[in-house]
């Protein structure tokens, strides 16, 4: 569970930075499509990879076709997306499961942060029970409250604009206009509705700071396209300017993010703003480009790398790395062997006792040799026998796993294709076993073997072919042969 979460985290946050980086192409065009950039960056945190490589394996499993041959070289890369995870995840027999710990620390935190902003909102109903409305020209619900609160628009399914009655008498008609020009962009834009996805974000990753620097940035460019939007309805910068100030005078800021208010992200960057009213571009056929092939990449990414994960291909992946396996024990084993013993020392070797006779004294003297073995001169390998021994054993040749077997290599070794989806079903067929002389032959006669195990002669119709489905296990080491009958059909068969 924390090698998937980790691989969610990083795949985020990449996506992230991928979004910073395209925002600063598009800084000088309009604040809303800077803002739907990061939101979708934010929206990423809800939607692991993991739910669109599914979506991709069901695909494969509705359109059932032969797996390619590029299928080795492009599932590695796709198993890449989680390489950093399995790296930071370690399993060991002996280490302390930190799961618990962390889910309730995480548990706090989010209960923490859902009580705060539970009490906030309830304390914001209340002001909207308490308002009376006010004579205003909108498409909305327009209230007054005795609270010194922002200007902002309260709700998510029944919205209103709430206004502070005391500041009602500062504000000239003009001004209140534009400050209520302001909130109605707000609420064409759905910015309750997006502003509560990101709260959801910020709750249940609370621990990632990422998470709030989206946030800020959200909040950012989301002022700003509201300002776009008033002065491109014709409203006076200077008149919208004041009245902006205005409210930052009399009011406080709103306490969630989820209540759109005026008075939000940098004020002296935004007054600079409104008042050069600087003209804001159009997105060229360049740009727009750059935003498809974007979005195109990385919705079909994660699509392509689900359809590539097919059960086939990870029945073929089991059948390889058990292959493999097998072959590092015997290399190992064989290292083993050839490594020399290791010297035995002198102290642990018992005491010499030797027993002179009486005779000795005819006999001619000799001294007794020390016990002390002589030093045995280690002969280092050579590269030959460095090589034969990093070869596979010849018990490890004779059966493999190949997608598309072409009869190379040992001619008496047996390769066993894997299995192929049938046509019109989701189900693979049997896995066929032969020689590699076989594969070899049946390649030079233009034969194949289809994925029910039928052997099929390409030169001939599908009513001409050869049925060798009914070979036996033990026959599968031989060769066919073949014979005509009388009415054109060709009847094969195992000796």
């Amino acid at each position: 569970m924390i090698a998937a979460l980790l691989d969610h985290i990083w795949q985020s946050t990449l996506f992230a930075v991928a979004m910073g980086v395209l925002t600063l192409a598009f800084r000088r065009n309009g604040a809303a499509l800077r803002f739907w950039l990061w939101f979708a960056a934010s929206v990423k945190f809800l939607v692991p990879f993991a739910a669109l490589a599914a979506l991709g394996e069901y695909l494969s499993r509705q359109y059932p076709a032969p797996v390619p041959h590029a299928i080795a070289v492009l599932q590695p890369t796709a198993e890449k997306l989680s390489a950093p995870a399995k790296m930071l995840v370690v399993p060991h027999a002996d280490a302390v499961n930190w799961v618990p710990l962390l889910l309730g620390i995480w548990l706090a935190g989010l209960g923490l942060i859902l009580g705060v902003r539970l009490l906030r909102w309830l304390r914001l109903r209340a002001m909207m029970e308490q308002a009376h409305d006010l004579p205003v020209d909108a498409p909305i619900q327009v209230k007054a409250s005795n609270s010194s609160l922002e200007p902002g628009l309260v709700g998510i399914l029944q919205p209103a604009v709430l206004m502070p009655a005391g500041l009602m008498a500062y504000l000239s008609d003009a001004e209140r206009d534009s400050i209520l020009a302001h909130e109605l962009s707000h609420l064409s834009r759905r910015d309750n509705i997006t502003a509560t996805v990101h709260m959801a974000v910020e709750a249940l990753f609370w621990f990632y700071p990422p998470v709030w620097l989206i946030g800020t940035q959200m909040l950012a460019e989301r002022e700003r396209a509201c300002d776009e939007s008033v002065l491109a309805s014709g409203h006076d910068p200077e008149v919208y300017a004041g009245g902006i100030l205005k409210v930052c005078k009399f009011c406080i800021q709103s306490p969630l993010a989820c209540v759109s208010g005026v008075s939000g992200a940098d004020l002296g960057m935004r007054v600079r703003e409104i008042m050069s009213a600087e003209v804001v571009r159009n997105i060229g056929p360049g740009k727009r480009m750059l935003l498809a092939g974007a979005c195109l990449f990385t919705l079909a990414m994660p699509v392509t790398a689900g359809f590539l994960d097919t059960p086939l291909v990870r029945q073929v992946k089991r059948d390889v790395m058990a292959v493999q396996a097998r072959a590092e024990q015997a290399v190992t084993a064989m290292v083993q062997e050839m490594a020399p013993p290791a010297p035995v020392r002198s102290a642990e070797l018992p005491p010499l006792k030797v027993k002179v006779p009486a005779v000795s004294a005819v006999l001619p003297k000799f001294e007794i040799a020390s016990a002390t073995p002589a030093p045995v001169a280690v002969v280092p390998p050579q590269p030959e026998q460095i090589v034969a021994a990093l070869e596979p054993a010849p018990a490890l040749k004779e059966v493999a796993t190949a997608l598309d077997p072409r009869g190379g290599g040992d001619a008496d070794a047996v390769t066993c294709r894997a299995p192929q989806p049938l046509p019109g079903s989701r189900l693979p067929g049997p896995q066929v076993c032969k020689t590699n002389r076989v594969w070899a032959q049946l390649r030079a006669d233009g034969q194949d073997i289809g994925p029910d195990g039928v052997l099929v002669d390409q030169a001939l119709s599908p009513s001409r072919t050869m049925a060798a489905g009914a070979c036996s296990k033990s026959a599968l080491l031989g060769a066919f042969h073949s014979q005509n009958l009388p009415n054109g059909t060709v009847l094969s068969g195992c000796r």
